[in-house]
């Protein structure tokens, strides 16, 4: 394979360097700790320019499953982040033509019709977070508006400098849960363990993570990593809920039909893949679960220390995260690179990277491709056109919960088989 291109070298010696000072934060008095966020935790949804706009349905249906986080999880604040745009007049480069409008929209880039349609969009979010009654799904929501187009990264940048909590649930707008997920459980283990620094939660297309680092990297490294995985008492976890349990994953089978056999098929796989024959515990009360070292870090759902963000991922003088793009993009290869030249403990010493993995061998969390959604009326031609707030919107449950239409490298999902770009 071809080697990486040299890392800057601040990341090839792996310092943490003091970052500069921040802007100060906005004003927003809810989003710290007090009686009511027992997690000490901000959830952060990011979200841009998508085609369902001016529709919020996208974002009132992951919300809708943040249930599936414990009632812990509920009553954290949420701050939503809107990035900004470009117009299309403005920003079309004539050496990188967007062969589709989704591709475009991806890229911060919107007509006239869309900008339209997305400042509308962020009208119906700024009403909907303003004194909304306890059942709304913005309650306890707060909504930051940047006025230019920043990328996913910085402008989680943005929203995390408003923020005071400990953690960080970072959740963009087409990503889901799809089963119960013990939030409060990873927190009190990242409260235990302060190497813990960022909780990657399991989605499809990371289920089988270990089987692709066997496949990618020499053996010797396979041991490092599992010599690193964590099972703490913290994440001793209720049998009837996680573990191998028949009955929770046929139930998520048959919740999502449409994609059941594919969740079978992964959960075969699963039982001939290396978490279930070293860490599943089948006897006992309790199913103890894990935390995996990763050395790729995923812009799905996951939790991560707010100063680990801040001073470390975002520290100007490493160049982990680059203007416009993912965290993902820059920051994993950097990783690998740091466990090349410090060794694998080191470097899961600084970055503190883990999966979440109960041994249930189905994904907590889905997605939902927002550059593909639309709402039933858009379905049936109102596609791009204002949307009557006063009527209601539907859509089938299986496409709110369940793991969308997009090929697994939509807005940040990443093909498992592609991750490791080169080898160790």
């Amino acid at each position: 394979m071809s080697s990486p291109p040299p890392a800057s070298p601040a990341v090839q010696h792996c310092t943490v360097q003091p970052s500069a000072p921040l802007d100060p934060p906005l004003s927003v008095s809810s989003l710290s700790k007090d009686d009511s966020n027992p997690l000490d935790m901000t959830i952060i949804i990011t979200t841009s320019p998508i085609r369902s706009n001016p529709s919020t349905l996208l974002i009132e249906s992951i919300i809708d499953t943040f249930h599936y986080g414990g009632p812990e999880f509920l009553k954290c604040p949420r701050l939503i982040v809107a990035d900004g745009f470009k117009l299309e007049t403005e920003s079309i480069d004539k050496r990188k033509k967007h062969v589709t409008e989704k591709s475009a929209m991806r890229s911060g880039i919107v007509n006239p019709s869309q900008k339209l349609n997305y400042e509308a969009f962020k009208s119906n979010l700024r009403s909907k977070c303003t004194s909304p009654p306890p059942t709304s799904p913005f309650h306890n929501t707060t909504l930051l508006e940047l006025p230019t187009r920043h990328g996913y990264g910085f402008a989680l940048k943005s929203a995390l400098q408003t923020i005071t909590t400990k953690h960080v649930c970072v959740i963009q707008h087409d990503r889901t849960f799809m089963r119960p997920t013990p939030i409060s459980s990873i927190i009190a283990t990242m409260n235990a363990d302060p190497s813990v620094k960022y909780v990657g939660i399991l989605m499809r297309s990371n289920l089988l993570y270990l089987e692709h680092f066997c496949s990618k990297y020499h053996s010797s490294l396979l041991n490092s990593n599992l010599s690193h995985v964590k099972r703490p008492s913290t994440l001793l976890l209720d049998k009837s809920q996680y573990g191998w349990n028949d009955v929770v994953a046929e139930d998520l089978c048959k919740r999502f039909s449409r994609c059941g056999e594919k969740y079978r098929t992964l959960r075969e796989n699963y039982k001939n893949s290396v978490p279930y024959s070293q860490f599943l515990n089948q006897g006992g009360e309790e199913a103890q679960a894990s935390l995996i070292p990763t050395l790729f870090w995923y812009d799905n759902i996951h939790i991560c220390l707010t100063e680990h963000y801040l001073n470390f991922v975002f520290d100007p003088k490493l160049k982990l995260v680059a203007r416009g793009g993912f965290v993902e993009d820059k920051l994993s290869p950097a990783l690998v690179q740091c466990v090349r030249n410090v060794g694998f403990g080191e470097a899961m010493d600084k970055f503190g990277c883990y999966l979440f993995d109960d041994h249930c061998g189905v994904a907590f969390t889905g997605h939902l491709d927002g550059g593909s959604f639309l709402t039933e009326e858009q379905r049936e031609g109102r596609k791009g056109g204002w949307i009557d707030e006063n009527k209601k919107e539907t859509v089938k449950k299986e496409e709110v919960e369940g793991e969308g239409d997009g090929d697994g490298d939509e807005d940040g999902d990443v093909d498992t088989s592609s991750i490791f770009g080169f080898g160790l």
